[in-house]
């Protein structure tokens, strides 16, 4: 009887990418080795796919590699029966991930051989000689990642750049970092601007308005690296990185550097006296937590984030867009600053709204209004005593703000497990959230503050009173200063009565004449 067919897939690994450049490397011989053993199985059915499963470069430590990912995609595809490796290792070197993998491949009929180490993965033994081994690989990789980090901390002490970017200002030579005479001066304006300015940001929009970007390198691999706009967290990290002054840092300890500084210890030194100035302030303002912290955003998924300004002595808070904060554009027809207390109570209304009737209670909880009849009437009864903001900061997941509403997502358990504390009742597990809309407008002041109001959804838009009070109010003045004005008085006069200006007198004339 002829033997059913086995597809295998070699696949082979190397941690580094010292090598690979060679005609014949490790993962030619990993693959010749595998080969050779399959053509050994042919008379069981063994054939060699012609995919390449290869990872030169990829670390045995986690299971993030773009050939292994291929190789697990063509196993779930029903392409491979059999993954072949020249040593367990080179399939991983983590127990966890190990059982990951197994589980697929016992998942998709999937057998494993290692053509070194000779077990079966079908039979308990097997398992436990696979763990055994694994074990040894995983406590093999900790501990060279130990003398790795051991290595580096040494050096670190002795003041040696081991590596990784050059830092503007600097290039390397024979491993050791040296200054870049060409790039002293940027380094030193960098320091000395942002004094003069006080502010990473107010640096940051200096640079851009003058359209200088970061110097170019290329790597040794050929690659080119920099010519782009600095970033916030790029200036950041040359004002706060103490090679500018010689020092080399490592898990929060500076050691003195065998390369030389390029700026002077007082400019350092006062630079890092105005950046602590600035995260004590930010911290401060980050401790104003608004109601709605992290759980507002627009319709393209960025986050408003809470603020606030001093003037004449009076706060002022606002949620502002992230596309604001980091200067990108932001949606049309949305406001990229929100009045804090506005939006917060337009959400507290709609919130509340919610407890109204006995139907919307029962929907908001996923109950039957008849079998729950009791419990609903005790809730509708007495929710004022709920404390809504507790409710809000705890069950709401996402707010979505779109040009004429607000879009709520409840967390139906967590509100179930509020209630449930607030008046000692029974309410059922639901795992699905609950999502609402509530339609709002807004609008300014005379002062030209913005307000926020909700809408009645059962009023037309067109209805003169389905507006917030304020603006019922000035059509009322602009209805009854139309009638003075076609009475016969001029506008400064009318302005002259009421105490006004002749233009806000015109523009709440105007406007009554637009609403039926």
């Amino acid at each position: 009887m002829k033997p059913l067919v086995k597809r295998c897939a070699v696949y082979t690994r190397k941690s580094t990418e010292e090598g690979l450049e060679q005609d014949f490397n490790t993962l030619d011989a990993q693959r010749e080795a595998c080969l050779a053993y399959i053509a050994s199985q042919i008379a069981e059915g063994w054939t060699a796919l012609p995919d390449l499963y290869d990872d030169g470069g990829y670390s045995g430590g986690n299971i993030e590699r773009p050939a292994l990912q291929k190789l697990l995609a063509d196993i779930k595809a029903g392409k491979i029966n059999t993954v072949v490796v020249y040593k367990i290792d080179r399939l991983t070197r983590s127990l966890m991930d190990f059982s990951k993998l197994v589980e697929i491949f016992d998942q998709y009929g999937v057998t494993f051989v290692s053509i070194t180490q000779s077990f079966n993965t079908t039979t308990s033994m097997g398992r436990l000689t696979l763990n055994v081994l694994l074990s040894f690989a995983q406590f093999e990789r900790e501990v060279i990642g130990e003398r790795v980090r051991d290595k580096v901390a040494a050096s670190k002490k002795k003041g040696i750049w081991l590596g990784g970017h050059n830092p503007v200002g600097y290039e390397r030579i024979n491993k050791t970092l040296i200054p870049k005479k060409v790039e002293i001066p940027f380094v030193t304006m960098i320091y000395e601007r942002y004094l003069a300015l006080g502010s990473v940001k107010s640096l940051m929009l200096e640079l851009r308005k003058k359209n200088i970007v970061s110097p170019t390198w290329v790597s040794s691999k050929g690659k080119k690296h920099g010519g782009n706009l600095y970033s916030r967290g790029a200036l950041y990290a040359i004002l706060s990185n103490p090679v500018y002054i010689g020092k080399i840092q490592h898990k929060g300890q500076v050691y003195d550097g065998l390369h030389e500084a390029i700026i002077s210890q007082d400019l350092w030194d006062r630079t890092q006296a105005k950046l602590k100035e600035n995260r004590v302030s930010h911290s401060i303002q980050r401790k104003q937590h608004g109601l709605l912290t992290g759980k507002l955003f627009d319709h393209e998924g960025t986050l408003y984030s809470p603020m606030h300004t001093n003037k004449a002595g009076k706060r002022y808070r606002y949620y502002v867009s992230q596309n604001l904060a980091q200067y990108r554009n932001h949606p049309k027809g949305l406001l990229a600053r929100l009045p804090a207390s506005e939006i917060e109570d337009l959400v507290r209304k709609t919130i509340c709204d919610q407890f109204l009737k006995p139907e919307t209670i029962a929907t908001m909880l996923d109950i039957d209004a008849t079998k729950n009849y009791d419990t609903i009437v005790h809730i509708s009864t007495h929710w004022k005593n709920i404390d809504i903001d507790s409710i809000i900061r705890a069950a709401i997941q996402k707010i979505v703000l779109s040009q004429d509403a607000l879009k709520v997502v409840l967390n139906r358990p967590t509100l179930a497990s509020v209630l449930r504390q607030e008046f000692d009742i029974n309410l059922p597990d639901v795992f699905v959230d609950f999502t609402f809309t509530t339609p709002y407008i807004t609008s300014r002041t005379k002062n030209g503050a913005i307000m926020i109001d909700g809408i009645h959804e059962k009023l037309s838009k067109n209805d003169p009173f389905n507006r917030p009070e304020h603006e019922i109010q000035n059509w009322v003045r602009g209805v009854a200063w139309r009638d003075m004005y076609f009475g016969g008085k001029t506008l400064d006069e009318i302005a002259t009565l009421e105490k006004t200006d002749s233009r806000y007198v015109a523009r709440l004339i105007n406007e009554s004449l637009t609403i039926a």
